[in-house]
């Protein structure tokens, strides 16, 4: 695994147990880092894994099933979005968030989905842990964008752009979506006061990125494209 901090990449050895198949890695606590796969495995019914960056496993937490998303905050919070088998299959919640010990401390279903405001999540295609206390999703099938606050309710836009984005990042004044199910490749800018909506693509090297993954955090959406990745921010 690779960690790059200021232009520079460093690179830590593990050996993973049996059976565990890592699609999700984040930083926790101090210097250590959680590697995530989206489904328990034979053996392996802890799919969270937090390890030091000698090498040594430090503990395992269950992060439950259909695991489609992943960030941490700065105080090892780790949030979690469910694709829509961990949803129906599995009976997850859709967005929740643990402890470093991995105790579960929210859940999206319980605390703030309602019939008449707030869309239950069916499929999470997107989150964006934008502080300790403020936190984004964006989701199927009605493709709200919600914003939460200490866990609580604190915005929804139901009209947004960009149905089918995989990342998104938060500006002041706009959002910036990536991809849709039209064109993977796509950005969107929207401004929620307005309902503003732009779109067009991101530039590198004076062409266009064909980025094949995003991952949105605070007002940032990194672009992976080729053997590259590209940073743009949200305004």
């Amino acid at each position: 695994m690779y960690k790059a901090t200021g232009g520079s990449l460093e690179g830590f050895d593990f050996v993973a147990p049996v059976g565990a198949a890592y699609t999700h890695a984040q930083p926790i606590g101090d210097g250590d880092f959680l590697l995530v796969a989206p489904w328990p495995s034979k053996g392996v019914e802890k799919n969270g894994h937090i390890w030091r960056s000698d090498g040594t496993l430090v503990r395992q937490i269950a992060l439950g099933e259909g695991i489609n998303q992943v960030q941490t905050s700065s105080r090892s919070e780790v949030w979690v979005g469910y694709n829509d088998e961990g949803v129906y299959r599995a009976g997850e919640p859709g967005l929740t968030c643990f402890d470093p010990d991995g105790k579960r401390t929210f859940s999206f279903a319980d605390s703030v989905a309602n019939d008449d405001v707030v869309p239950i999540i069916d499929d999470c295609y997107a989150l964006n842990v934008s502080s300790d206390n403020e936190i984004w999703v964006y989701y199927y099938s009605a493709f709200p964008l919600v914003r939460l606050v200490d866990k609580r309710l604190a915005g929804i836009w139901t009209r947004v752009p960009g149905l089918g984005a995989h990342a998104f990042a938060v500006g002041e004044k706009s959002v910036l979506f990536a991809g849709d199910y039209g064109d993977r490749s796509s950005i969107t800018r929207y401004f929620p006061e307005s309902g503003r909506i732009e779109m067009g693509h991101a530039i590198g090297d004076g062409q266009q990125l064909e980025f094949t993954r995003a991952i949105g955090r605070a007002d940032r959406l990194h672009l992976v494209a080729s053997s590259a990745m590209w940073l743009v921010r949200a305004g």
